[in-house]
């Protein structure tokens, strides 16, 4: 596990995604023990409750999800975490462009990859992370 990587979650509302990125995580070494979220409200109500310095989170999050999108999802911790250090990372099927250049407002989104993510991906983050 990465040192001062106390989270990581993984949003998105497709089960086989969800476990897929959870084996990638845990296989690469990024952390044993991803939280996976189906519901993006949820995951940011865990993290709204633990906002102290200190804190640090990555969060895997896929865009189009029901009840709050990614987007949405985005906002929202934008405006509420204060004290936190989370990075997020977009991992997506949408090709649009449009997406990826708006991910680029929001400062704790720190790349966006297609989806499926894949192991080499995860530890080239790991490398980038550490440095």
């Amino acid at each position: 596990m990465m040192k001062n990587l106390q989270k990581v979650l993984i949003i998105d509302d497709d089960a086989g995604i969800l476990f897929l990125h959870e084996i990638i995580v845990r296989e690469a070494g990024l952390h044993p023990k991803p939280r996976k979220f189906s519901n993006a409200e949820e995951a940011l109500e865990l993290l709204k409750a633990e906002d102290k310095p200190g804190n640090s989170a990555l969060i895997f999050l896929d865009i189009n999800m029901p009840i709050m999108d990614g987007w949405e999802f985005l906002e929202e911790l934008s405006s509420t975490i204060r004290e936190s250090d989370i990075k997020v990372i977009m991992v997506t099927s949408s090709l649009d462009k449009r997406d990826r250049e708006r991910s680029k407002r929001f400062k704790m989104v720190i790349d966006f990859w297609e989806k499926p993510m894949d192991e080499a991906q995860v530890k080239s983050l790991i490398k980038k992370l550490e440095n």
